[in-house]
């Protein structure tokens, strides 16, 4: 079963919970380079929100991160308040970082802002990788062989 956990009004991403395979999947939209740090820490606040209320953030062992259409460069400022607000509420939830695959953005600076973001956890080694499309994402993430996913 396949939850939407963003809110209808959220112009910048659309994220979703399947509680069946426990796969956390947000995909940016392109409105997302009229984002600002603080729309970024409403929209991912309400989203860790509704994963504590519906009791899937406990759930959570992959994600899915699609960041090709993503327009959004976050500052050093707000890399740290994701690591601590979000990041440390997840670790804390599951007691591990959940194994993560990025869909790269094709640009550069916002691409090399999230990885300094997962690089400023320091618990993510091994367990997150970067690609350029979904089916092979989804094949490594889930330990899929045949990439039919």
């Amino acid at each position: 079963m396949k939850v939407q956990v963003s809110t209808e009004s959220n112009k910048y991403f659309t994220a979703y919970f399947d509680v069946d395979l426990c796969l956390f999947e947000i995909c940016w939209q392109e409105e997302s380079s009229d984002m600002t740090d603080d729309d970024y820490k409403e929209s991912m606040g309400k989203v860790i929100q509704l994963m504590l209320d519906n009791d899937y953030l406990p759930l959570l062992q992959y994600q899915l991160l699609d960041n090709r259409s993503n327009l959004f460069t976050m500052s050093p400022e707000l890399q740290e308040w994701q690591s601590e607000h979000i990041g440390k509420q997840v670790v804390e939830a599951i007691g591990d970082y959940p194994k993560t695959a990025f869909i790269q953005s094709e640009d550069f600076i916002t691409q090399l802002s999230f990885e300094q973001t997962m690089e400023e956890t320091g618990e993510t080694s091994g367990l997150v990788r970067y690609f350029d499309n979904e089916l092979d994402a989804k094949a490594w993430l889930l330990d899929v062989a045949d990439s039919t996913v």
